[in-house]
């Protein structure tokens, strides 16, 4: 006989139920005997076939789940003489849970690409949800939104699920410019137009980095030529004069100690 697998997850708690509602274990009328691929794991008549716990019902309660739990169950019901009431069989399939997605996204030219990564992908269903709503018919690893449609505010998750378990993303905001990255409304027009602003307001002050520069360059060259021209006109001795005694002290006491002390004297008498 193939019957349909009953999921749960590695890790987790799992109840397999019987088909009979009216049994009650305590009052110790019935015989209630569970097996797992043939094997006998409890026995509500010998202490010594117990390796597992029931609910009151008599449901067979599997703690902490794993994968070699997966298997045929079978419980069947006696009544207190010993005579054939009832059988059950579920077939238990245990997977290893899903792990929670990872998020991320792609801005291209006029749309956002996001993408649901799991470490798992194996027979993984996605479901992706805006503002904490499901999105209809989105059940792709990828989702693309236009930017036209994205706004600041929308948080974009998704769900991973296998038959066993699911797991949901953290909320992404996808942003795409820097605008958007401050909060600032308004469409891709007025972003670029502010965008061309700050470009030139820094161009701007490059400039005037290099005009300022340039004029503290032009006035130390002035003051320089003013001192120049000042040196030669402050004294009735013709100019010619001026630049040969200066050559003559160069050139005649360049190596003597007192060289230094020299200059200083010429100075002093111009």
């Amino acid at each position: 006989i193939n019957l349909e697998c009953v999921y749960a997850a590695v890790g987790k708690t799992k109840v397999i139920e019987h088909d009979y509602s009216g049994l009650e274990l305590l009052e110790q009328s019935f015989h209630l005997r569970w097996t797992h691929d043939s094997k006998i794991v409890y026995d509500n008549k010998k202490d010594t076939a117990k390796k597992y716990q029931t609910t009151k019902n008599g449901s067979l309660l599997l703690e902490n789940l794993q994968l070699d739990n997966a298997g045929t169950y079978q419980a069947t019901i006696y009544d207190n003489l010993g005579n054939h009431m009832k059988s059950t069989v579920t077939h238990l399939c245990v997977l290893a849970p899903v792990s929670k997605p990872r998020l991320t996204h792609t801005c291209n030219g006029t749309s956002v690409t996001l993408r649901c990564d799991v470490g798992n992908p194996v027979n993984v269903n996605v479901m992706w949800s805006r503002n904490g709503n499901t999105l209809p018919g989105q059940t792709g690893a990828t989702l693309t939104i236009t930017k036209a449609t994205l706004k600041p505010e929308d948080r974009y998750a998704c769900t991973a699920s296998i038959k066993a378990s699911e797991e949901k993303s953290d909320d992404v905001y996808p942003e795409c410019n820097i605008l958007r990255l401050m909060n600032i409304p308004g469409d891709d027009d007025v972003m670029r137009m502010v965008l061309w602003l700050m470009v030139l307001i820094l161009a701007g002050a490059g400039g005037l980095l290099l005009i300022l520069i340039i004029i503290t360059l032009v006035c130390m060259c002035v003051c320089l030529c003013a001192s120049i021209c000042k040196f030669f006109l402050t004294t009735t001795t013709p100019v010619v004069t001026k630049v040969e005694s200066v050559r003559s002290i160069f050139f005649t006491h360049k190596h003597q100690p007192d060289f230094t002390s020299t200059i200083r004297s010429f100075y002093h008498d111009i």
